[in-house]
C-alpha cells in the first residue's frame, strides 16, 4: 500500500513529516502512544523512495457546497486526501445544477469536485445524523462552509464531533467571520468584496463601482482553509491533538490590498484609492496598453523596469540624465502624459504580439490580454500543465486549471473524476449503518438518496489503493 506517517508520541514536539511504510493501522495511529525511542526507530532516514500522495492516508469529511468550501476539499483531493462530500436532496451541492451544463451534468460542479466520494442524506433527519456521527472515528478532517451556527443545531457541531474524536480538526468558512454583527449575514464573495472595498476600486475612472470579475476571494478562503489545515495537522502530529480552523472571504479580500490601505494609513487619510480605469492609480506606467489588434499588461513604474521600456520603445532620450522622467515620482505626477507615450508606441506596431515579442526581449515585465478561448488552447500554459484536459462519464473532455502546487518528493493533481449525486452510499455507509438491510431502510425512508447509475466508480481505488512502486 502507499505509504503514511505514523503519529509522533504527544511528548515528542516532532517538528518534522517524516515517512514510514504503513506499518500501524489507522486505529492505531490514532489512540497508540509509542515511546520516543520506538517511534524514531520506524523513521527510515535517509530513504530515498517517493510517497504516492503527500496526503495519502488523510480521511476527510466534507459537508460544503458552492466555491470556497469545495476549493479547500479539491485541494486536499489532488494532494491525495481520501475526501468523502456530505450532500443533501433532492439535488446536493447546488453547483450541480449551475452553468454551463450539457446531459444535466455541470462544468462548474465538475471542476471543483473532481476526486471526492459523494453520500446523500437528509441532515434534517436524527438518523442521518446519528449514521454521521458514527464516522467521525474514521476521519482525520471536516470541513463545512455553512453559515455560523447551523452545523451546531444539526447536531455536528464541533463540540460534539471533538468530543468523539480528539485527533479531529474542523474547519469552518464563513462570508464575515462567527462574531460581530456581519456574522449573521449571508456569505456571498461579491458581498465581501463590496465590504472588503475592492469593488470600489474596480472600475473606470469617474465611472460605477464593478464586481470582481470572477469569485477570487472564495477561491483565495479556500487556499486558506488547505494553509489552516496543514498546520493544524502538523500540530497534531506534535501534540497528537486536532483543533477548529476559522476563515473567511471578507478577511480574504482585505489580504489582496497591496497600496489601498496602506496608503491611506500611511498618509493619514490624505490618500484614498479609487478605481481608475486601466491604468494603477498611484504606480506608473503601470496598467493594460492597447496594442493593434489587442492589449497588453506592462508593469515598468520601477526605474530598472522603465530603463528596460525606454530601450524596447528605443527611446534613448528619455533615459537623458536630465530628462525629467528620470524621477520616478515625476513619473507618476504625470502618469497621462507617460501612459500616453507608452500607449501610443504600443499601437504603432501591427499585432499585440509584435508589441509583445519586442517588450519580452527587452525583459519588461509584461503579458498579452488573453480571452478565455485562448488560455484554453495557448500551448505554453498546456506545456506548462496550467491548463490541462481531464475526462468525464457524461461530458467526456473537460478543461481545467492544473493543480497549482507541486512536491518534488509527492505527486499531487490527479485526473480523478466528480461523483454522481450519492454514488458512493453503498461503499460508504453500509457499515455505519449496520448493514446492506438497514441501509436499504433508511433509502426506503429517504434518509439516504441517490441519483440513479450504473456506471462503476472511478473513486473506488481511493478505498482500496492500488500498489504504489517505490521509486
Amino acid at each position: 500500500r502507499s505509504l503514511i506517517l505514523p503519529t509522533p508520541p504527544a511528548h515528542s514536539s516532532c517538528p518534522l513529516l517524516l515517512k514510514t511504510p504503513a506499518t500501524l493501522d489507522p486505529d492505531d495511529r490514532r489512540d497508540r502512544v509509542p515511546p520516543i525511542n520506538e517511534w524514531l526507530s520506524s523513521v527510515q532516514v535517509g530513504d530515498d523512495r517517493l510517497m504516492a500522495a503527500i496526503l495519502d492516508g488523510i480521511r476527510v469529511l466534507d459537508f460544503t457546497q458552492v466555491l470556497s468550501g469545495p476549493t479547500v476539499t479539491r485541494y486536499l483531493a489532488e494532494m491525495g486526501a481520501d475526501v468523502v462530500k456530505v450532500e443533501v436532496p433532492p439535488d446536493g451541492d447546488i453547483t450541480r445544477n449551475s452553468v454551463t451544463r450539457r446531459d444535466g451534468r455541470s462544468g462548474y460542479f465538475v471542476t471543483v469536485n473532481r476526486g471526492k466520494r459523494s453520500i446523500c442524506v437528509d441532515l434534517k433527519d436524527d438518523r442521518a445524523v446519528e449514521l454521521l456521527l458514527s464516522l467521525i472515528d474514521g476521519f482525520d478532517v471536516v470541513v463545512e462552509n455553512f453559515s455560523p451556527g447551523t452545523i451546531d443545531r444539526l447536531g455536528l457541531g464541533w463540540d460534539v464531533l471533538t468530543a468523539r474524536n480528539v485527533r479531529l480538526i474542523m474547519c469552518s468558512i464563513s462570508g464575515f467571520g462567527e462574531t460581530g454583527p456581519l456574522g449573521r449575514l449571508p456569505g456571498y464573495d461579491g458581498a465581501a468584496a463590496a465590504y472588503a472595498g475592492l469593488s470600489s476600486l474596480n472600475g473606470e475612472l469617474g465611472g460605477e463601482p464593478l464586481a470582481p470579475p470572477s469569485p477570487m476571494g472564495d477561491v483565495l478562503t479556500g487556499m486558506n482553509g488547505v494553509t489552516g489545515i496543514l498546520g493544524a495537522l502538523l500540530w497534531r502530529e506534535r501534540t497528537g491533538r486536532g483543533q477548529r480552523v476559522t476563515t473567511s472571504v471578507i478577511e480574504s479580500y482585505l489580504q489582496t490590498h497591496d497600496t489601498g490601505l496602506q496608503s491611506y494609513s500611511v498618509s493619514r487619510g490624505e490618500i484614498v484609492q479609487t478605481r481608475n480605469g486601466r491604468f494603477h492609480p498611484l504606480v506608473c506606467p503601470y496598467g493594460i496598453f492597447r496594442a493593434g489588434d489587442g492589449h497588453v499588461f506592462i508593469a515598468a513604474a520601477a526605474d530598472r523596469h522603465w530603463v528596460d521600456l525606454c530601450t524596447a520603445m528605443d527611446r534613448a532620450d528619455l533615459l537623458d540624465p536630465e530628462h525629467r522622467w528620470n524621477d520616478r515620482a515625476i513619473r507618476e505626477s504625470e502618469p497621462e502624459a507617460v501612459n500616453q507615450l507608452v500607449e501610443a508606441w504600443m499601437i504603432s506596431l501591427p499585432t499585440r504580439d509584435a508589441a509583445l515579442e519586442i517588450l519580452q526581449r527587452h525583459r519588461v515585465p509584461c503579458g498579452p490580454v488573453l480571452g478565455v478561448d485562448e488560455v484554453v488552447e495557448h500551448p505554453d500554459l498546456r506545456q506548462a500543465g496550467f491548463v490541462r484536459t481531464v475526462t468525464d462519464p457524461i461530458l467526456g473532455t473537460i478543461d481545467v486549471p492544473g493543480f497549482p502546487i507541486h512536491f518534488s518528493e509527492a505527486e499531487a493533481g490527479f485526473d480523478y473524476e466528480a461523483a454522481l449525486l450519492g454514488e458512493h452510499n453503498v461503499e460508504v455507509l453500509t457499515s455505519p449503518a449496520g448493514g446492506a438491510d438497514r441501509l436499504a431502510a433508511l433509502v426506503k425512508d429517504g434518509v439516504v438518496t441517490a441519483a440513479p447509475t450504473g456506471r462503476p466508480s472511478n473513486q473506488a481505488r481511493r478505498i482500496e489503493p492500488k500498489e504504489t512502486p517505490m521509486r
